[in-house]
């Protein structure tokens, strides 16, 4: 299968650093959504009275918005759910501003509306704690409104003011619905999809009754399409293949023509221009029949979730993809364009920099790993395609050389791999723990000469010196892997169960770290950005402080346990405080740990997911609820950074040296941002 994609998004970020609309009032210093766009996108809506404005949905309850046909988008500020997927969106079709748009989460979901075109949102009290899978307006009575949600199916005759179930309570098929559609003539004709084959009603709820002769026993269906000029043919696509129905879902006929691998198909459309041609939206691609089944091609190998054609120009398709986010083609599917300047739904793991150049990963790219790299900073992103040698495998870590950009060392889980090419290739390798064992020292034998009083040495004396053993580590679960700089080298940190390592060789020979007491795992490292030899090591049960490149190591009490910190910032002058985020709020120590102080002007008592020094001032930032804050007295006060973007997911700040001027955050979702 050959991918027919026209990556147009780097062009187009390249034109506009702060990303998409709302960069242009924002404040000049404010975050900047820098990608690596793409990522999945779950489904989309086309505004039918202005079919320039197009949303789109993500996961991490993520939704956004493009008023330009899709060449540029904006996220929306949609209330944030825990593990939230937005799974329906709909525009009102009488009203451009009201927006509707379902959601699954893990307490269950909602419908949340929006009146303004996206500005404020409010959950409707209906759908509390309700998950919504699909939402559909009657076209014949655009007031009328049909959602399909884990507790059956909801109708609303005014524009989703009032709700009510017309499926029956009592019905346990009909609680986890999949899919909804209405017939184009008559709106008491409704069709509703679930886990376990499809449903139909003829007198807008009243009575159901199931529809699922000629199709494959339990069956999910993915979604239900009714021909808007002949209604009694009906299409459903499902996890075994496609199905027609030339009777209102009578008796189905299962599609012959794509391959088994390929049947589990998410959306199936027909082409409004071309009468016959249907598209299928599948786990692995894009197909087109010219025939209504009767065989198919293959136009794209990337996972379609949800596809709309545009009703001013209907010879063009949006298609919500997996890992490749939003795509659009003017041509039937034969070559797709990547419209996702400003879209990103990624959740990027980490960020290292390699000589000139940054680059970061995403775990969990389908079955690999995705690798990306920036050659200005961060402002824009480049997916490395092709990449071999990590087929099934999901790095966890990366660290790069300041001193040149080719190398790079990473870990999943359980595994050490390095790329010599940039991040093309990968080989995953041993590694291997230097062990010193000292040579017994020669012994000095004196014995007489032949002559009185002279004497001689047997043997000259020498200085032991100790063997070098290289042995390899046994599998262990790595837990980070951190570059660091000191003393003008590059070195590696290997944090494993084991212990921390050390290597200053790009990973061929690692140095155990002795810590003392007996200490095993070391789940975090935190490095002076000065480079000057001060490191911090996580252990389950403590801190330990080294102050000379990890040679020696101190151990220091803290307050609160470890599970409880979220990460530590060693300043560039030894002078100023550890500062420390916990689940309780801020701690900062002024002697290395010997005392710890948990109040901090400014910051609520509560969880503090990152902190940073940022420079060789005593500029500090920390993250509390999704919003930056700044000290610049060391974390002694601090105040709110003012930010066009609310409750970010932020998870880690990142700073990669105390000469840098920009500052980096990870989030859950949005990718990586910056602010200069």
């Amino acid at each position: 299968m050959i991918r027919h994609f026209v990556y147009v998004y780097p062009v187009l970020a390249l034109a506009s650093v702060g990303v998409g609309a709302w960069a242009l009032n924002a404040p000049i210093e404010d975050w900047k959504i820098s990608g690596p766009f793409g990522g999945t996108a779950t489904t989309l809506a086309i505004d039918a009275l202005n079919p320039s404005t197009v949303l789109a949905g993500a996961m991490n309850s993520l939704l956004f918005e493009s008023r330009d046909s899709g060449a540029s988008w904006t996220t929306l500020d949609l209330p944030k759910h825990n593990l939230g997927e937005v799974t329906a969106i709909m525009v009102d079709p009488a009203n451009s501003g009201h927006y509707l748009v379902g959601m699954l989460d893990a307490f269950g979901g909602g419908l949340y509306e929006s009146f303004d075109g996206g500005k404020a949102w409010e959950l409707h009290p209906a759908f509390k704690n309700v998950g919504v899978r699909a939402i559909a307006a009657a076209p014949s009575s655009p007031s009328e409104f049909v959602a399909g949600t884990l507790q059956g199916v909801l109708l609303s005759t005014n524009s989703g003011k009032d709700w009510t179930r017309i499926s029956d309570p009592n019905n346990f098929e009909m609680r986890g619905i999949t899919a909804v559609a209405i017939d184009p003539k008559d709106p008491n004709v409704i069709y509703a999809g679930t886990a376990h084959l499809p449903w139909r009603t003829t007198n807008a709820g009243k009575t159901w009754e199931s529809i699922h002769s000629g199709m494959i026993d339990d069956s999910d269906v993915f979604s239900i399409y009714i021909d808007p000029h002949i209604p009694t043919e009906v299409f459903a696509s499902a996890c075994s293949g496609i199905y027609t129905s030339p009777n209102r879902g009578d008796y189905w006929k299962k599609l012959a023509g794509i391959p088994n691998t390929s049947r589990r198909t998410h959306v199936i459309r027909e082409d409004p221009v071309h009468e016959g041609t249907i598209y299928a939206g599948t786990t692995m691609g894009l197909f087109r029949s010219p025939n209504a089944g009767g065989n198919w091609k293959v136009l794209t190998s990337t996972q379609v979730n949800f596809m709309a054609f545009d009703p001013a120009q209907p010879a063009s398709i949006y298609l919500a993809m997996e890992n490749d986010g939003i795509g659009k083609s003017s041509d039937g599917g034969d070559t797709i364009q990547l419209m996702v300047n400003g879209f990103v739904d990624r959740q990027i793991s980490a960020l290292t920099r390699a000589g000139t150049k940054l680059v970061a990963i995403e775990t969990q790219l389908g079955e690999t790993t995705g690798i990306f790299v920036s050659t200005n900073g961060g402002t824009t992103w480049s997916q490395l395609r092709n990449v071999r040698g990590l087929g099934g495998v999901h790095l966890r870590s990366v660290a790069g050389f300041t001193a040149q950009d080719k190398t790079l060392v990473a870990a999943s889980p359980r595994q050490l791999y390095k790329s010599v090419d940039g991040g093309v290739s990968w080989l995953p390798f041993v590694a291997k723990e230097v062990i010193e064992q000292a040579e017994p020292e020669s012994k000095v034998v004196t014995k007489p000469r032949a002559r009185a009083g002279a004497q001689t040495k047997s043997a000259s004396a020498r200085v032991a010196k100790p063997r070098i053993i290289l042995r390899p580590l046994p599998p262990s679960d790595i837990y980070g892997l951190f570059a660091l700089q000191q003393g003008g080298k590059d070195y590696i940190a290997l944090a494993t169960e084991m212990g921390l390592f050390l290597s200053e060789d790009a990973g061929n020979q690692w140095k155990r770290a002795n810590l003392g007491d007996g200490t095993g795992a070391v789940t975090g490292l935190f490095v002076s950005p000065s480079g000057d030899g001060r490191m911090v090591a996580k252990t389950p049960e403590s801190f330990y402080v080294s102050k000379d490149n990890g040679t020696n190591w101190q151990r220091v009490a803290f307050p609160l346990p470890m599970g409880d910190v979220n990460s530590l910032a060693l300043p560039a002058d030894p002078s100023s405080p550890l500062l420390v985020a916990t689940r309780v709020g801020l701690f900062s120590s002024p002697d290395s740990g010997a005392t710890w102080y948990a109040k901090a002007a400014g910051l609520q008592a509560s969880t503090v997911s990152a902190v940073t020094y940022f420079g060789n001032s005593q500029t500090a930032y920390a993250i509390e609820y999704g919003q930056l804050y700044r000290s610049d007295d060391s974390g002694g006060t601090w105040s709110l950074v003012p930010s066009s973007l609310s409750r970010l997911p932020i998870r880690q700040l990142w700073v990669p040296d105390s000469s840098t001027n920009r500052l980096y955050a990870i989030t859950s979702g949005l990718g990586i941002l910056f602010r200069d």
